[in-house]
């Protein structure tokens, strides 16, 4: 467990310089581990994803600049990140299609770009278990289904069932589908096979009511949702069957607050992870509001960020980032006990370089 509150970096929001157009092509960077010394390490960077950049040789791909297929294959403006069988899938914004890295293979394909349940304004992307991708889409009111080669397969909401889907999660166990619709300040629970169930919260700032929800994650130990309630700048939890279970978080610049909570993410250990779009950082939390730990200042190198929106854990803890403004997805390691028991070198060099 993360036991100590340390702040490692300070919530200044620093202004966002533009100064035009780097050669894109990735490159060696020292690696990233919080907290500083003479604090243990907790995370560390483990690596980035950009698009086709990222598997492809930078000479080979400086001839290409100038041409709309160097970028489409690179991602613009990333929302939302999962994975699934050791592939990393993003959310695209900007170009409407899924990306899907698969680091093993090295190599970048795409979801919701047939014509076909093609996409427009893809937000959030989540996975059954079985084999199917379930992506919510805020511009043409729906979330669509497919197979992992990119089939589409099924949609979710008729026509006026959803105003502006957004964040969705799935508990596997249940065979539930909960979608945050940000416009209408709820969320909407479905079976996998279609079926609408009932209906979470309601606009205001009482306990289990919303203004403008966006993110949804759900706690694997106990089926518990996780959600950032964006415009009353908090996150709030429930239980399974929507039951309102505790809160935390307020507007403010001081550590532990919010004043733009995004993705929301939960570790098999319980820590609940808070990304903030206009702090650039990254704040972890226990199960009880409690702040352990937070990271991250504008930038673009390892364990800084502009924008950050989506997050995700994995089952190995590892945790997934996005950003809109730096249009990557950073992976990190939060190193568990389990983690320091099956990596004893890796640990061991980590402690060496603090």
């Amino acid at each position: 467990m993360i036991k100590n509150a340390i702040y490692i970096l300070g919530l200044l929001i620093l202004p966002i310089v533009w100064s035009g157009c780097a050669a894109p092509g990735p490159k060696k960077e020292e690696r990233f581990v919080a907290p500083s010394l003479p604090d243990l390490p907790k995370i560390f960077h483990i690596a980035s994803y950009r698009g086709e950049m990222d598997f492809t040789d930078r000479s080979a791909l400086d001839s290409f600049i100038g041409e709309e297929s160097a970028f489409t294959k690179n991602m613009v403006k990333p929302y939302s990140v999962s994975a699934y069988k050791e592939k990393i899938y993003a959310t695209d914004t900007a170009q409407g299609v899924v990306f899907v890295f698969d680091p093993l293979l090295k190599k970048v394909s795409f979801i919701g770009d047939q014509s076909t349940g093609r996409l427009a304004l893809p937000v959030s992307v989540a996975f059954d278990g079985k084999g199917l991708v379930y992506v919510s889409d805020a511009k043409l009111k729906r979330v669509y289904v497919y197979d992992l080669n990119g089939t589409f397969q099924k949609a979710f909401g008729e026509k006026d069932e959803f105003y502006r889907p957004t964040g969705i999660a799935i508990n596997r166990e249940l065979g539930i589908l909960y979608v945050v619709d940000t416009l209408e300040h709820n969320i909407k629970v479905y079976s996998l096979d279609g079926r609408k169930m009932y209906t979470i919260g309601k606009r205001g700032e009482e306990d289990g009511e919303f203004n403008f929800p966006t993110n949804i994650n759900i706690d694997r130990r106990n089926g518990n949702l996780v959600v950032g309630d964006t415009q009353n700048f908090r996150i709030q939890i429930f239980d399974k069957n929507g039951k309102f279970i505790s809160k935390f978080g307020k507007l403010g610049d001081r550590p532990g607050m919010f004043a733009r909570p995004k993705g929301v993410a939960v570790d098999t250990e319980g820590h609940i992870y808070a990304a903030d779009g206009a702090f650039n950082n990254i704040q972890i939390f226990n199960d009880k509001g409690e702040l352990l730990l937070y990271f991250g200042s504008t930038g673009t190198t390892p364990g800084t960020f502009q924008l950050p929106t989506g997050l995700y854990c994995d089952e190995e803890d590892r945790l997934y980032t996005t950003e809109g403004f730096a249009a990557r997805v950073q992976v990190f390691q939060y190193i568990s006990d389990r983690w320091k028991n099956a990596h004893p070198n890796e640990y061991q060099e980590l402690l060496e370089k603090k």
